[in-house]
């Protein structure tokens, strides 16, 4: 139950990024009205991830492979820099957030691969945790690197849109 909800979760996030990657590429006039909502948005999506990444490996006590301590280690790393300013008036801030965002993104990104692509080279099995273990398979396609995948994704787009439109507030 816990995992079809998270992973309803996950398909709505990835609708949203669908319609912001569409939106930024139409210019669309929502953008401005996005925008102010992006400091907001990065810290609830980032402090929810650490969260239910924490309830997964103590809760149900899934352990995590070496690539999945490096995604979560960006997405712990972009939560505690959410919540340390505004992202649309620092540039310094959007830097730090994307930089761990585009890391842990590649992470997730060649995790998912091998995981939709198994050649049974298990990268993580010799010290640990294998990372073809799939503990959560919703949906046909949802797993934990897919998970990270989307929320670092959004967290990409949301850096840019802040990047793009600094001086728009909530009161506007």
């Amino acid at each position: 139950m816990f995992n079809t909800l998270i992973a309803s979760g996950v398909v709505f996030l990835q609708l949203v990024i669908l319609f912001l990657f569409v939106a930024i590429l139409t210019d669309s006039p929502v953008l401005p009205r996005i925008a102010p909502w992006t400091t907001i948005s990065l810290r609830v999506l980032f402090v929810g991830g650490a969260f239910i990444s924490l309830v997964y490996e103590y809760i149900f006590l899934y352990a995590p492979c070496m690539l999945c301590w490096y995604q979560r280690i960006a997405i712990f790393g972009i939560a505690i820099l959410a919540l340390t300013g505004n992202v649309q008036k620092s540039a310094l801030l959007r830097k730090q957030i994307s930089i761990f965002a585009l890391g842990g993104l590649l992470f997730a990104l060649f995790h998912n691969i091998i995981d939709i692509f198994p050649t049974g080279v298990d990268v993580c099995g010799a010290n640990g945790p294998s990372c073809l273990a799939r503990y959560i398979y919703e949906f046909g396609y949802i797993t934990i690197p897919m998970m990270a995948l989307t929320v670092l994704s959004l967290g990409l787009l949301l850096v840019y849109i802040a990047k793009r439109f600094p001086h728009t507030t909530l009161a506007e």
